[in-house]
């Protein structure tokens, strides 16, 4: 599976197919997450998100451009890369508690031991509400438990690439 890094020194070095916008990969760049950028508001108000962990946000790139007035947004990654950015890794903590998390592009990278305790650490927080990236190209190489059962989804591309709202007080 091409997307496992099992080196944090990967993650420091950062993607460069998001350059030069972002260090943070081509899922990060502007033009690439218009569809999410318009899909969460629509999230947020259908289910009354008042409170957010955005783990793997790195540079803010895309999610600055969002109008998240009224929301307590906090934003997390294992290598930050803006100063608002709080450093913290979902293999080894617990995630906060929160209406929802935004977990985009991140799972996809973990080999499958670290996905079942990312996942563990997720549900543990008691919040209601997971936004996950879903890659079908990679199901064969991920724990079952990534496979939770969502309650929307929207496609991102032609790879059948998507985003998926889990209840997580469901799972």
């Amino acid at each position: 599976m091409g997307d496992i890094i099992t080196n944090k020194d990967k993650y420091k070095r950062g993607w460069t197919g998001g350059l030069p916008e972002t260090e943070c990969g081509s899922g990060s760049k502007v033009q690439n997450t218009e569809l999410q950028r318009d899909w969460i508001p629509e999230i947020i108000e259908k289910y009354g998100i008042k409170t957010i962990a955005d783990i793997g946000a790195g540079d803010l790139n895309w999610i600055k451009h969002m109008d998240l007035s009224g929301i307590d947004y906090a934003a997390y990654d294992l290598v930050p890369r803006h100063e608002s950015v709080v450093e913290f890794n979902l293999v080894e903590q617990v995630a906060p508690k929160v209406d929802l998390i935004l977990c985009l592009w991140v799972l996809n990278h973990f080999p499958i031991e670290s996905s079942r305790m990312a996942i563990h650490n997720l549900k543990a927080s008691g919040s209601k509400y997971l936004m996950m990236t879903d890659r079908p190209k990679y199901h064969a190489d991920q724990p079952e438990e990534i496979h939770m059962p969502y309650i929307e989804k929207m496609p991102l591309n032609e790879k059948d690439d998507s985003i998926m709202l889990i209840n997580l007080q469901a799972c």
